[in-house]
């Protein structure tokens, strides 16, 4: 138990530290937007632990990335849009991934990301032009997550699974997609 509680938390950590490197880029097109790196790491999560313990992740990384990131407002931004995304993302991974593909699963997971921040946002300033925004967000989540679930994909091809968890089985990544797409 011990082991699989250091291997969650250095996914954990990884996931957190490409956030934080990721904060010192400027926005992509738009106020905010950024490509998801952390969410290679959260990807990998969702393939080898519990949801619980996924969401426990998202819970630590929301709140130190605003202690670190020094915007404490953005913890309820990214604590709700990353419940809620990872949430999905489990539910996919679980009932149909090897019909959608993990990088259908990374995409709509980070639509879905970016559309509930702005919503969050929305509802807390009271300021409804910011929903100008979703679409463009839409896209970028579209994008940003099939690129980081490529990424995640390929990692998981390279690295065998016991790396991840102990209990992994060897043939895990063929049962649960049978390829990038």
């Amino acid at each position: 138990m011990g082991k699989r509680i250091a291997k969650l938390s250095l996914l954990g950590a990884l996931a957190l530290i490409a956030f934080l490197v990721e904060s010192l880029f400027p926005p992509l097109f738009i106020p905010g937007a950024k490509l998801g790196l952390a969410n290679v790491f959260i990807t990998l999560c969702l393939v080898y632990y519990s949801l619980g313990e996924v969401l426990l992740i998202i819970i630590a990384k929301s709140i130190l990335s605003a202690i670190l990131g020094g915007n404490f407002l953005s913890v309820v931004y990214s604590l709700s849009a990353g419940a809620i995304s990872v949430i999905l993302a489990w539910v996919l991974i679980e009932s149909c991934s090897k019909k959608l593909g993990l990088c259908f699963i990374g995409a709509a997971s980070a639509t879905a990301h970016n559309l509930i921040q702005v919503l969050v946002f929305s509802l807390m300033t009271k300021t409804l032009k910011v929903l100008l925004y979703a679409p463009y967000l839409a896209i970028l989540g579209v994008l940003a997550g099939t690129l980081t679930s490529f990424i995640a994909y390929y990692i998981l091809k390279i690295i065998p699974p016991k790396f991840f968890c102990a209990e992994a089985k060897e043939k895990m990544i063929e049962e649960k997609f049978e390829s990038v797409n």
